[in-house]
This record gives C-alpha cells, sequence and structure tokens, in this order.
C-alpha cells in the first residue's frame, strides 16, 4: 500500500470529521463514566458503561469504513467494558 487514499479529497475530510466526532462521543462516554463511578454506585453506573460500549463500537466502526485497522488499545477497551457488562 502506498499511503496515498485515492479518495477524493472532500470525502477524506468528511471520514476525519466523522472520526472526530465519534472521539468526541467516546470522551464524553468516559467522562460521564468516571463521574458515576465517583458515587461508588454500581448499578447506576451501568447506564454510562452501556454507552461507551455503544461509542465506542460506533468509533470503531467507523475506523473500519475507512478501511484503517481498528487500534489494539480500542479493541481492548471495548472487550474489557463489554465483559463487564455482563459480570452485573
Amino acid at each position: 500500500m502506498s499511503g496515498i487514499d485515492p479518495r477524493p479529497p472532500r470525502e477524506q475530510r468528511h471520514d476525519r470529521a466523522l472520526l472526530g466526532a465519534c472521539l468526541a462521543e467516546v470522551d464524553s462516554a468516559r467522562a460521564q463514566l468516571q463521574a458515576a463511578r465517583r458515587t461508588g454506585a454500581r448499578l447506576d453506573a451501568e447506564p454510562f458503561r452501556a454507552h461507551l460500549v455503544a461509542a465506542l463500537e460506533e468509533y470503531a466502526a467507523t475506523i473500519e469504513r475507512s478501511g484503517a485497522p481498528v487500534p489494539r488499545a480500542v479493541r481492548a477497551e471495548l472487550g474489557l467494558y463489554r465483559r463487564l457488562g455482563h459480570r452485573l
């Protein structure tokens, strides 16, 4: 692979903007989960964990649609929070 994106620049900008929006949603969901955890109520944090999983899934799907590999750290975090949801 040459590293040059053959798509028109407009599509490339759109993809970067979409990835940025997805990452902002992931960051927001992480912050909300952290805030909920500080209250110490494990079950109260479950909707925030579910929101983070959904945000991570959308982010990973957007990365895949762009043709790039999903970073290991994103896959690991997604797997972790999915498994935590099954324990509650």
